[in-house]
Parts: structure tokens; C-alpha cells; sequence
């Protein structure tokens, strides 16, 4: 862990981190791991449990997380966050969004907010976002690092973790939803990779390298994007009259790069076709938008507006250079 973390952030001495805490196993061991560097380092560490209410074990799972966070001497935040899933959008989606802005909201200046993103998760993401149709950007999955949001288990299986966990004597709290395999993810962990691992063993190693390459050309994307984007950005918003001129794969990429630079989460291919196409070309006079969960853009004349949309529905503008986070 601290050879991990020096590569990402460089000398650790003095460093305050504030972990994503669902008292999972996953979160377990990376809060066991950081308390254990806390005294030779001068590390400060907390951490945040996000309660959706969800589901009716969600109480008792962040009084749990609370207590196995102070059995670590570990300061653990509890945040009630409940969820509003509009209809046709996806709970997992809607949750988190809200818990990104949730942990986000609290972290202090200078302070890391550290995720147990591990391998497996990488694996589950990546094959996700193919059957979904993702583009480049998705399967780059997550960065080991983004800002002040760190991932210093990306390269570490699950398995490696559950080890650790039983050579401390750790407990953890099972989440209920995680056996559920209507959830498209949990049924991909619970039943197709377990067959896939089967006939490849080394699947997280090459998915994982797939996913590192992806992240490669998405950096190339990116500073073709950002080039465009100088003579498209006015203000916060963009001109409709530049983004109407760029070639239709041109105007995705700089949409997505503008989005990104925002710190909102991606849409799916049929809004992101729905920006880039009827959007542009409506009316002058009309001010039609686009929403998906957590985001909304918005036009008005010749001005796009990216907005961050609250829990309560209600918009925002959101701030270049925000970032998002995920609870692990």
C-alpha cells in the first residue's frame, strides 16, 4: 500500500486521507491498510459511509460500518443520502451520482479521498461497458488516480484482499444487494465470471491491460478535444455555431471532453447522439435540453450549458474542474 500510494501521489508523511467506507470487505482492507501506515507516516484517517436507504438492512449496515471503523480507532462519518431513481433511469446509476457528490461535498481541502476499487471491479466495469456499447473513454474504466480521488487497489484481486482480511482477523459487513443477480453487475460476478476465470485464469491481468491501453488512446482523444474546444468554449457554456461546423465524431468527443471537464457523469450514447444532433439543430428561439442521471444540458440561442442536477431534481451549474468519486 505505501509503495502504491507513493507512486501516485509521491512522499506520504503528513498526508490526510478520507476513505469511502461501506464496511464491505473491499473498504475493510484498505481502512486495515492505511491505519496500518497511519503512525509511522503521521497519516491522518477518517472515513464516510454514504446511507441511500435502499434497502431495509441500510441502518444497521451503517451502525456496523461505524462500529468496525472505531474497533480500526478510525473517526467514520455516516452520510444519509437518499436516492430519487426517476423513471427509466437506473437505481445503481442514480446512487451513484448521488454518493460521488455526497463524498465530494465533505472532503476537506487537501484531504485524498481514497476508493477500494480493486481488479475484479476493473474486470466487472470493463465488461460492462462493452455490453453496453461503450466508446473509448468507457472501457479505460478508472483511473488509478483522478485530482484528490485515488484507486490504489486497481491491481490487486479480490482474492489478495479476502487474504489479507483473514490474516488480521478482520470482519466485514455482507451487503444483502450484492447476492441479488437482478443487479447486471452482480450477476456478471456471480455467474458469467466465474466461468470465464475458469477458462482464463489470467483475466484480470489482460482485461486489466486492455483497460490501461484504452485509458492511452482516451489521453489522445482528449488532447484532440481540448484543441477544438479553444475556439468552441465561451464562458462555461459552448457556441452552437462551432460545434455545428466539426464533423459529427468530432462534436462527441468534444462533448464528452466538455462534460468530463465538468465533473458530470457521462450519457449514454442515445442522449450524447441527442445532444450532438437535434439539440444543435433546433430553433434559435427554443431552449429544448437533455437529461440523464446527475447531469442536464441545456440550450438557449447560440449557448450549450452543462448543468449538475441535486438529489431534489433541481439544477445546478456545475463547476469546471469538479471531479467525481465512487464509494467502494
Amino acid at each position: 500500500m505505501a509503495q502504491r500510494l507513493r507512486e501516485l501521489i509521491g512522499p506520504l508523511r503528513g498526508q490526510r486521507f478520507c476513505v469511502a467506507y461501506s464496511g464491505g470487505a473491499d473498504s475493510t482492507a484498505l481502512l486495515a491498510a492505511l491505519t496500518g501506515l497511519r503512525a509511522r507516516h503521521r497519516l491522518a484517517v477518517r472515513a464516510l459511509h454514504v446511507n441511500h436507504r435502499l434497502q431495509p438492512a441500510a441502518d444497521a449496515m451503517a451502525r456496523s460500518a461505524r462500529a468496525a471503523a472505531r474497533r480500526l480507532r478510525v473517526p467514520c462519518q455516516v452520510i444519509d443520502a437518499p436516492v430519487a431513481v426517476r423513471r427509466g433511469d437506473s437505481p445503481e446509476a442514480a446512487a451513484r451520482v448521488v454518493r460521488y457528490g455526497a463524498l465530494q461535498a465533505r472532503l476537506r481541502t487537501g484531504e485524498w479521498l481514497v476508493l477500494a476499487q480493486h481488479q475484479d471491479d476493473q474486470v466487472e466495469s470493463l465488461l460492462l461497458q462493452l455490453l453496453r456499447g461503450a466508446g473509448v473513454a468507457g472501457l479505460a474504466a478508472s483511473p488509478a488516480r483522478s485530482g484528490m480521488l485515488l484507486r490504489p487497489l486497481l491491481s490487486v484481486p479480490r482474492t489478495q484482499l479476502l487474504a489479507y482480511l483473514a490474516r488480521c482477523r478482520l470482519q466485514w459487513i455482507e451487503d444483502p444487494s450484492n447476492a441479488d443477480e437482478r443487479y447486471a453487475r452482480n450477476f456478471l460476478r456471480l455467474k458469467i465470471l466465474p466461468l470465464l476465470r475458469e477458462r482464463w485464469p489470467g483475466l484480470g491481468t489482460t482485461l486489466s491491460r486492455s483497460a490501461a491501453l484504452a485509458a492511452e488512446a482516451q489521453l489522445l482523444l482528449a488532447a484532440r478535444a481540448d484543441a477544438l474546444l479553444q475556439d468552441a468554449v465561451d464562458g462555461s457554456a459552448l457556441r452552437v455555431t462551432v460545434l455545428r461546423r466539426l464533423e459529427p465524431a468530432e462534436r462527441r468527443n468534444v462533448l464528452r471532453r466538455w462534460l468530463q471537464l465538468h465533473g458530470l457523469p457521462m450519457p449514454d450514447q442515445r442522449r450524447l447522439l441527442e445532444v450532438a444532433g437535434p439539440l444543435l439543430r433546433a430553433r434559435h428561439d427554443a431552449h429544448p435540453f437533455v437529461r440523464w442521471p446527475g447531469a442536464l444540458v441545456r440550450r438557449q440561442g447560440d449557448r450549450l450549458h452543462a448543468l449538475a442536477e441535486m438529489t431534489d431534481g433541481a439544477p445546478a451549474v456545475a463547476e469546471p474542474g469538479a471531479r467525481p468519486g465512487r464509494g467502494g
